[in-house]
């Protein structure tokens, strides 16, 4: 993304910043240093993180020594400071709370810091004090750039090759992990970034939303659910498809079809203004009217963009109104224990008008041979 795109960013968060009277951020997710910077690297055993003064004063991106190099390349910012593992981070992050004037002030954090990067907050100046601000960083990332968009259409793109690809695989005697193999190579192959999950769970597998793929051995009357999540530069796609092997009984195609006809209604409801526990109820309305209502055990959906699961959440309980730009799943389901299961997913983005559905592939009932 153009160096304009990381600055107006930046300008927006120390906008909010404002408004909540915090003084600075400080954030280790790859989620948002990817964000803020083009760059990301994992903050497990060494310290990585970005420090966004609410000031004039740049921002800063600390990296581990072997991470330098990539940093210079990608971050949007160029006030990079690096430590060797000969070095205490601890003291690196200390010198930087001084340089920016922060040991008096008030620090955003991600709810889920580690603890032992808190401690070296808290261990800079003991007049710093951290604040918990996940919402501001949810409140900027929530809502989509075109560009975003863009982006998680062709990771959409990539993950339906995959799907593709893995359904010609499907037949009797073929495991769910030979089918997971090939839907992950085909994703590589056309571009995907990373595969961080993809299930392919059959028979009564198929019941488990979100069960383990295994050795198990597809059978002809099979349902078989193949969950996929892959990223392009960063941003997600999250697609699931339910295909039935050589036949589908009749109450296999009553499930796919109380599925379908929620899953197709929900994502029609979709518009500017309505709020996500409403776009939930219109799933779970259906399936509950067909009567399936208690083997519909989770959410409608869930945000999409540099997380896989992020604002707005599409539960019974979000009051939050849609915004043109929020993309998200709608991907209700049925599952009965110990028999099959269907779950039907689909991307959606917010527009002035309505919505705009990122995936790309049939969703009428498929029966593999």
């Amino acid at each position: 993304m153009p160096p304009k795109t990381f600055e107006k960013r930046v300008e927006r968060l120390r906008e909010l910043a404002n408004e909540q009277g915090i003084d600075g951020f400080f954030a280790t997710s790859e989620s948002n240093m990817r964000y803020f910077t083009g760059f990301s690297a994992l903050a497990i055993e060494r310290l990585a993180a970005i420090v966004i003064p609410v000031n004039a004063m740049e921002p800063m991106l600390i990296v581990p020594k072997l991470e330098e190099e990539k940093a210079m390349k990608l971050s949007f910012f160029k006030d990079i400071r690096s430590y060797t593992d000969a070095e205490d981070p601890a003291k690196l992050v200390d010198k930087i709370i001084k340089e920016l004037n922060l040991t008096k002030g008030t620090l955003g954090v991600e709810s889920f810091l580690p603890f032992k990067f808190y401690k070296m907050l808290n261990e800079a100046s003991l007049s710093l004090e951290v604040r918990e601000a996940s919402e501001v960083f949810q409140k900027l990332r929530r809502v989509k750039s075109t560009d975003e968009i863009d982006l998680m259409k062709e990771a959409a793109r990539i993950v339906i090759k995959g799907i593709k690809d893995g359904i010609e695989t499907i037949k009797a005697g073929t495991s769910e992990l030979s089918v997971a193999f090939e839907i992950e190579r085909k994703i590589k192959e056309s571009g995907g970034e990373s595969v961080p999950f993809c299930m392919v769970l059959s028979g009564e597998n198929s019941a488990l939303p979100h069960g383990s793929t295994s050795n198990r051995e597809i059978k002809k009357g099979d349902a078989v659910v193949m969950d996929i999540g892959a990223t392009y530069k960063g941003y997600y796609s999250d697609v699931t498809r339910t295909v039935f092997v050589g036949d589908a009984d009749q109450k296999q195609r009553n499930v796919y079809d109380i599925v379908l006809r929620a899953q197709e209604s929900t994502v029609k409801f979709v518009k500017p203004q309505v709020k996500a526990c409403e776009v939930d109820e219109t799933a779970r309305k259906i399936i509950d009217k067909a009567g399936y209502g208690e083997f519909f055990t989770h959410r409608t959906g869930h945000g999409l963009g540099l997380e896989v699961h992020e604002e707005p959440y599409i539960s019974q309980t979000n009051e939050t109104k849609l915004e043109p730009g929020m993309t998200f799943t709608v991907e209700p389901g049925i599952y009965l224990t110990d028999k099959f299961g269907v779950r039907i997913e689909d991307n959606v983005a917010v527009t002035e008008e309505g919505r705009n559905v990122l995936t790309k592939l049939s969703k009428d009932l498929l029966i593999v041979q």
